[in-house]
């Protein structure tokens, strides 16, 4: 029987039931998200939820795959840590680089993370000739210490190279239907069963499925490349999310039109919904869309009370540009360290001495050195921004 806006009895009461069993969640123990790693930006992005989409927008070499990185690594440790609250999968279409070198980035990540360490991947592949790979470094990741963390890497992602929408589809919806039961209802016109709802093996388990980046998506047959992206968002939102509770994390760069010198003096610089390359539909099904800015691409010399001269390009701001949950322009100024794959908050720009420290290691990263140089150096004596093992 339906009410009065055709909802079914069925539907209201595993509303109901649904909200009961997340305020349980946590009062079990457990999670209903996979914490941000930026404790001040956590009122506007919480976190990664399930049955969320994502999309993660910047003008190029603005860090986007790096801060999509950064975050699946820091999901992935959280679990590693605590995986009596939940499980994780990670699908990720690696339309960009070799899996190889996400690899790679996980390696100097945890480095880093672990031991702060820090060498960059192409370091770790020994790239230039007079700098080989120090043989300490490559016995710590032989190591059993490291083993656990790299065991779990390979056990939580997969990388896939297909390109196409309905590919990309039909690869993450084979492993939910392999993974959980799709239920179905019939309806007066229809003599078919049709989809009802699904649920999951393990309700715990957070799936998510990362295209990396929108603009490389394989054309699906006579369509357009904006026609190609649109399928795309919408097989991940009205199929995977609404329907199998997936995750989906789109990367999607700002056209180079909105770089112009017009836009400049206009103070539109920022990435926005309204910028996106290619398709600008796809703000349309996201419930949440971060921008990442980097003044020093502009040449600015300071920024939000921040002196860009100094920090170079190693900051970043993360804006909330959209969030279908909650508020927009709340806005993050991060300490971004692409050798590293890391992203840190930023002190505030009144905390002048912790400023002053973070300054003056920015500065030391751009110096010319040995790598082994690089490896044990400031951030022994520093520790700037209480890198954390846990």
């Amino acid at each position: 029987m339906a009410d009065t806006f055709g909802m079914s009895e069925g539907l209201v009461q595993r509303a109901i039931t649904n909200l009961k069993k997340r305020r349980q969640n946590l009062l079990d123990g457990k999670i209903n998200s996979i914490p941000s790693p930026f404790r001040r930006f956590s009122y506007d992005f919480i976190g990664l939820e399930q049955g969320c989409y994502y999309l993660i927008t910047s003008y190029s070499k603005g860090g986007k795959t790096q801060f999509v990185l950064n975050l699946l690594f820091e999901a992935l440790m959280y679990i590693f840590n605590n995986p009596d609250k939940a499980r994780l999968k990670i699908f990720y279409f690696n339309l960009e680089e070799k899996d190889e070198r996400i690899f790679n980035r996980f390696q100097s990540w945890l480095l880093f993370k672990l031991d702060k360490i820090r060498i960059s991947p192409s370091d770790l592949r020994s790239s230039r000739n007079d700098a080989p790979l120090p043989i300490e470094i490559l016995e710590l990741l032989e190591s059993e210490r490291y083993k656990p963390y790299f065991d779990f890497f390979d056990k939580v992602f997969t990388f896939s190279n297909t390109g196409n929408p309905t590919g990309i589809y039909k690869e993450i919806k084979a492993y939910a239907e392999e993974h959980g039961t799709v239920h179905k209802k019939k309806v007066s016109y229809n003599e078919n069963e049709v989809f009802d709802y699904y649920e999951a093996d393990d309700e715990f388990e957070y799936r998510i499925a990362v295209i990396d980046h929108g603009s490389l998506i394989d054309s699906e047959k006579g369509m357009s490349k904006k026609e190609t992206l649109d399928k795309t968002s919408e097989y991940l939102a009205k199929e995977l999310r609404n329907k199998y509770n997936i995750t989906p994390i789109v990367i999607q760069q700002q056209s180079t039109e909105n770089e112009s010198s017009d836009n400049f003096k206009l103070g539109r610089i920022r990435p926005s919904s309204s910028g996106l390359s290619d398709s600008k539909y796809t703000a349309r099904d996201v419930n949440v869309l971060m921008g990442l800015f980097n003044p020093f691409k502009f040449g600015l010399r300071e920024y939000m009370g921040y002196d860009i001269v100094r920090l170079r390009d190693h900051i970043r701001f993360l804006e909330m540009c959209l969030n279908r949950d909650g508020e927009l322009g709340g806005m993050a100024a991060l300490f971004f360290d692409g050798a590293t794959c890391s992203f840190f908050e930023m002190p505030l720009p009144d905390n002048k001495a912790e400023l002053e420290k973070v300054y003056k290691y920015a500065e030391s990263l751009d110096k010319p050195k040995k790598v082994e140089a690089t490896l044990f150096g400031w951030f022994k004596k520093l520790n700037i921004f209480k890198v954390k093992t846990n």
